[in-house]
């Protein structure tokens, strides 16, 4: 078996290195489909001893111990399936894969990042992975601890960015995967909103946005613009659009072509009626 596995993750790195991957950066990093079966390969020798829940549409890898916290995360993984999937048109055929950290040391080690980082969820390459709410909900009972894993949790984030990056095959700026996942948590999964009033003005052009996502004095603002622009576009086209516009990403059309497949304007005009509706 352990020579199996072996073989598999060489098959695995090859892949990697064929594809120039690195370490994501922390948030969504989206990735071709070839990557994203190097990283199940890896995933799975990484995981071998660990335990398993599984469930209809979901396999949750945990450390022997944390079994509860696990199926916490399943039950809800499995509560998000059909609505979130029909929100974003995409169901994927085989089983999506979970890993449960104990900890953040844990989860960060897994992408070399140092205890700065703070992520509760990260979706890479065809994998989720959770820290485990053990690790961050101080709740005295079972139903406290669940129901604030329902609030705040990452489950209904990362699934989103998966959804996305299986729909578009990777075709996506960054600030359209943020954005969904956002709006889609708040409202399938009733994840607790956390913004300011009102919507954020454009500030930067969109190419700029890409870049400045993980530095430390635009974050805030970057999340927050691309939720606006997320919401804005569901306001103004209807959350049809949605599956529309990721179907045309994923046959490899640009954002803006996409943008008129599903909502009728182009990229521009777009813009420009967002930035009316902030004045």
């Amino acid at each position: 078996m352990e020579r199996l596995l072996a073989a598999i993750a060489a098959v695995g790195l090859v892949f990697v290195l064929a594809f120039h991957v690195v370490r994501p950066l922390p948030g969504c990093d989206l990735a071709p489909a070839a990557v994203r079966f190097a990283h199940r390969a890896l995933f799975s020798l990484e995981t071998w001893r660990w335990q398993t829940l599984e469930g209809d549409h979901f396999l949750v890898r945990y450390r022997r111990g944390d079994e509860e916290n696990a199926r916490m995360v399943l039950q809800e993984a499995e509560k998000l399936y059909y609505p979130l999937g029909e929100a974003f048109g995409c169901f994927p055929q085989k089983k999506v894969l979970i890993a449960v950290y104990r900890d953040r040391a844990s989860l960060n080690r897994v992408f070399g990042w140092g205890s700065e980082e703070s992520a509760m969820g990260v979706y890479w390459a065809g994998v989720i992975r959770i820290l485990s709410p053990q690790d961050w909900i101080d709740a005295v009972n079972d139903e406290e601890r669940s129901l604030i894993f329902r609030k705040e949790g990452p489950v209904a984030h990362e699934y989103i960015h998966l959804l996305v990056d299986y729909k578009t095959a990777g075709n996506t700026p960054r600030w359209l995967t943020e954005g969904l996942a956002q709006y889609g948590e708040k409202r399938y999964a009733g994840v607790a909103a956390a913004g300011g009033e009102g919507r954020e003005s454009l500030k930067l052009t969109l190419e700029a946005l890409e870049r400045h996502f993980n530095e430390p004095e635009w974050q805030d603002y970057s999340y927050a613009v691309s939720e606006d622009l997320v919401e804005y576009l569901v306001e103004k086209h209807g959350a049809g659009c949605l599956p529309a516009i990721l179907e045309a990403l994923g046959r490899g059309k640009t954002l803006d072509e996409a943008l008129q497949e599903g909502g009728g304007e182009g990229l521009a005009d777009f813009l420009r009626s967002y930035q009316e509706s902030v004045a």
